[in-house]
């Protein structure tokens, strides 16, 4: 079996996406397949570039057939997030090897997802599974795609790590292991961390995802102008790690913060960093943002507030800092186990749904 993954970026753009991708990637590689991932940023480790996905990249018509020529011979296509850009691409893809007799089968896979209508019709249209990697991305596709062929399919994720010594010497630290941008809530994890410093909390603020992004984070100047006072006394640290350095880097922190702030469709779709957050036992904050209330339902460290409520995280974080060392619960360690066995499974599951889909009609 020949499966192509395509996407927008890969590795080392800085997100759950791309880490994924490198991660499925690889674990499928291992199995009875031949699996390749193009996508659109040059010198992603692991993957092929091809400029029709590179959204920098004008659209044209040469490129669209150059693309269909490499995935002529592919019994599955998965398209990571068709629907966030160049949806011209997609669909002279779809029609180009449609035309040509194609008789393989689309996987189209929501890792981001938001209201926008014209989206959704775009999805509405194409002729493929889709598929998504939490309860709240399967019940919004359900709700907007009621007839769609739908599945939900574990993320995978890098298990093997390597070391990575966060910037940080005495007192405890706090952590936001996702990339840095507004939407995930950067704007006020680091708000609240200066509110506590300023108040004379012993604590070290760390942000990790800080290269590689597509676009601006989007933290207003005054506060990053506010930040760099504690930069400059060692307190606050802008870093990057790679994604088998980030266990290190998790297992280092004593509070992780994961405040997305949107609490509709673009919500947060999964959130691979608490997850990891759970299975290293660490104290969480997170927001009421899309999967992240599901992901941590049960687990005896998580501390929910509201998203985009600044004031909130700030006395969850006071609070957590202030609390002893986490002990994990046996509920705890069982959902630990369950999500690294899920990631760890990742590639099998897929395969399974490659082989359902190809075997039938």
């Amino acid at each position: 079996m020949r499966i192509v993954h395509l996407h927008w970026t890969g590795l080392p753009v800085t997100g759950g996406v791309e880490t994924h991708l490198k991660a499925l990637v690889g674990q499928l590689a291992s199995l009875p397949c031949e699996v390749t991932a193009i996508v659109g940023t040059p010198d992603s480790p692991g993957c092929a570039h091809h400029p029709a996905l590179d959204i920098a990249t004008p659209s044209s018509p040469d490129l669209d057939a150059d693309l269909a020529d490499r995935l002529q011979d592919a019994d599955i296509v998965h398209w990571h997030n068709p629907q966030w850009h160049k949806p011209d691409v997609v669909t002279a893809l779809v029609d180009l090897l449609h035309s040509r007799g194609w008789r393989g089968r689309f996987v189209f896979d929501l890792h981001n997802i938001d209201d926008d209508p014209g989206q959704w019709a775009f999805l509405a249209t194409l002729p493929g599974t889709i598929a998504a990697h939490s309860p709240f991305v399967a019940g919004e596709v359900h709700r907007k795609l009621p007839t769609a062929r739908a599945v939900t399919l574990a993320l995978a994720l890098p298990l093997d790590e390597e070391p990575f010594p966060l910037p940080t010497a005495g007192g405890p630290t706090v952590l936001q292991p996702s990339r840095m941008t507004r939407w995930k809530g950067s704007h006020l994890s680091l708000e609240a961390s200066l509110t506590l410093l300023d108040e004379g909390a012993d604590l070290h603020f760390v942000h990790a995802g800080t290269r590689h992004l597509i676009w601006p984070p989007g933290i207003p100047d005054t506060l990053m102008q506010r930040a760099e006072t504690w930069r400059d006394k060692g307190r606050v640290h802008f870093t990057h790690y790679r994604p088998e350095q980030s266990w290190s880097a998790i297992r280092a922190a004593d509070v992780i913060v994961h405040p997305t702030i949107d609490r509709g469709t673009h919500g947060e779709p999964f959130s691979l960093s608490v997850a990891q957050a759970v299975i290293c036992h660490r104290r969480v904050i997170a927001s009421d943002s899309g999967n992240l209330p599901t992901l941590l339902a049960g687990y005896s460290a998580a501390t929910i507030v509201p998203a985009g409520d600044a004031r909130a995280l700030t006395d969850a974080l006071r609070r957590a800092l202030g609390a002893p060392a986490h002990t994990p619960t046996p509920d705890d360690l069982a959902l630990a186990e369950r999500l690294r066995q899920s990631f760890a499974a990742a590639g099998r599951h897929h395969l399974s749904l490659y082989r359902t889909l190809t075997t039938t009609t």
